[in-house]
Parts: structure tokens; C-alpha cells; sequence
């Protein structure tokens, strides 16, 4: 797995009463590709954007070692279609924890 592209966000709207800033990575293997965001105020955590099915991926045990060797995260949440939001892992595991 290897880090393709990284770039900067921030999403502000004073206004709306929301702030959010982090980096947004492609993250590719040989099949794979994953959208994967860090926020700045949740310092070591990582939500993978897509795909959204990314729990029922193969890949999944490999994303998770890569972002823990090479992120730092301790917090890694992929989408749960059955609640219809993000849940976190048990890193161990890789299952929800809930």
C-alpha cells in the first residue's frame, strides 16, 4: 500500500456554526483504492471515506496495519450500512466495536 495523494481541507462555515480541517489521502494497493480523512482536532483517529462497503472489504486488515504504521491512527471508522453512519473498529479485531 503506498499513500498516492495528499491534500489539505478545510471546511469552515462560521456561519453554520462548523470548522473542520484536516488531509484527505489516496491510499492505493495493487486493486484497491481508499479515501481516507484525518481531522486536526481528532488528533490519531482516521475515517476511510470510500468505499463505503469497506467493511465487507478484503483489504481491510491491510488498510488498518498501514494507517497505524504510517498515520499514527489509534482510531480508524469505516461506514456501517446497517445504522447508516460511522462506527469505530476494534483495531484488533478489525470488527465494530458496538
Amino acid at each position: 500500500m503506498r499513500i498516492e495523494k495528499t491534500t489539505r481541507f478545510d471546511d469552515v462555515d462560521h456561519d453554520a456554526g462548523y470548522e473542520y480541517r484536516g488531509f484527505n489521502y489516496v491510499i492505493r494497493n495493487e486493486m484497491d483504492e481508499f479515501h481516507v480523512r484525518t481531522y486536526d482536532g481528532d488528533l490519531g483517529k482516521a475515517t476511510v471515506v470510500r468505499p463505503t462497503s469497506m467493511y465487507k472489504n478484503c483489504s481491510l486488515r491491510m488498510l488498518v496495519d498501514f494507517l497505524q504504521s504510517e498515520l499514527g491512527t489509534s482510531s480508524i471508522s469505516v461506514y456501517k450500512t446497517e445504522v447508516g453512519a460511522y462506527e469505530e473498529l476494534d483495531l484488533n479485531e478489525v470488527m465494530f466495536k458496538k
